[in-house]
């Protein structure tokens, strides 16, 4: 009984701990991690129920059905939410609330149908429903046939409110990796490849989820451990989601910041030979002069070495704008910029270690190379050239 309690109230345990921690925060100074409060909280609501249930409280369980309904309907749309305001949105809008239309009307359909049904027509739909995942028998009340169709039709909603917002957050956070990585060349702190990982682990943990339902939740009654299955999963995922959402403090309102801070410098067509108005007229010529100026920055100026270098101001430095450089960058080296300041900084890295083999620190060449950390220098290192700095120089440099 205390193993079967311990099992249950797990994800409870977790859900609440994050959303102190995040409710802790106030609202204005961090929206997506205030947000992920709302949604742990809502999840620690949906475990609750849960317990009720599979701790057999059945006269409980039932009177707070509807709200098991409605939060198992909200918490694929809060994840996505989160995800908005992280990518995208820098604050909540109207618009958002739409999400939460199924969880509303069949939640309140649900809690509707319970108030005027009898006991009786409650404690079938709880048997054939809930127990053994039937549809009512023949001759089932109308109360027992609506309570059961609301909680199928609430069943088949969640399974695909997990593939459409779990693969619509992972869109989301590509879509902004690519942005930052076209305005920034250190992403350390800003990129999400957290999210998009999570994201496809929560997918297979929904795809498992999807399989519980199917089975029917009574299946589950009298075996403790394939209850303590998804209750370890889920669980892990929680507090998984909650770590990552407490470190990522970076999110799209400072990107917009950023931009904004870091104004263009749009100069008139007569001043400005890089100008995108007329561009078809000489874009070969103006293509190549810009390609020298960029490369002419990179290997004789070094502006590499500086590690919050963002590409606005090497606009700056070459009288264009942000949307023509980052563009020319995208299509003419095929990389973003990011991926092109961090190709020079590798670069330099591999010098150093060649001419000062053994003389100086992983700190003192990540320095030396224009990254902003240790960190930084060796995923960066392995993402180019596919092993760490070790490996790299026992294989290139150590060897007689």
């Amino acid at each position: 009984m205390i193993l079967e309690k311990i099992i249950v109230f797990t994800p409870i345990y977790v859900s609440i701990f994050w959303s102190i921690v995040f409710f802790a925060n106030h609202y204005s100074a961090n929206k997506p991690r205030y947000f992920l409060g709302v949604f742990m909280a809502t999840t620690a609501i949906l475990y609750i129920c849960h317990a009720f249930f599979f701790l057999g409280f059945k006269a409980l369980y039932l009177k707070t059905d509807s709200l098991y309904l409605f939060s198992s309907l909200s918490v694929f749309p809060l994840y996505y939410i989160y995800v908005l305001l992280l990518t995208r949105d820098t604050s909540i809008k109207k618009i958002h609330f739409i999400h939460f239309l199924p969880a509303i009307i069949l939640g309140f359909s649900l809690l509707v149908s319970q108030l005027i049904s009898t006991t009786e027509d409650k404690l079938a739909y709880y048997q054939s429903a809930l127990l053994q995942n039937n549809w009512p028998l023949a001759g089932a009340s109308l109360s027992t046939i609506t309570m059961s169709a609301l909680f199928f039709t609430s069943r088949l909603i969640f399974g695909i409110q997990a593939f459409v917002y779990l693969l619509l957050g992972y869109s989301l956070a590509k879509k902004y990796n690519y942005r930052i990585a076209n305005f920034y060349s250190n992403l350390e702190g800003r990129e999400l490849v957290w999210v998009k990982l999570l994201s496809i682990t929560f997918l297979i943990t929904a795809l498992a989820s999807i399989v519980a339902n199917i089975a029917g939740r009574g299946s589950f009654m009298h075996h403790n451990w394939l209850l303590a299955i998804p209750s370890l999963v889920f669980s892990t995922l929680l507090f998984t989601i909650g770590l990552l959402g407490n470190k990522q403090n970076f999110t799209v309102k400072g990107l917009e910041a950023d931009k904004e801070n870091e104004a263009e410098t749009i100069l008139e067509e007569k001043e400005n030979v890089y100008c995108t108005t007329n561009l078809l007229n000489r874009t070969q010529q103006r293509n190549e002069t810009l390609k020298r100026e960029v490369l002419k920055l990179l290997k004789e100026k070094k502006i590499y070495l500086n590690p919050e270098l963002k590409i606005t101001e090497m606009c700056k430095m070459l009288s264009t704008n942000r949307t023509y450089l980052s563009g020319f960058i995208n299509q003419e080296f095929e990389l973003s910029f990011n991926e092109l300041i961090n190709s020079y900084r590798v670069h330099q890295a591999v010098s150093i270690l060649k001419t000062n083999n053994n003389d100086l620190t992983l700190n003192d060449i990540a320095i030396a190379s224009g990254f902003g950390s240790v960190s930084s220098l060796n995923r960066v290192f392995k993402n180019h050239t596919g092993s760490t700095i070790s490996h790299y120089k026992q294989k290139h440099i150590n060897t007689p």
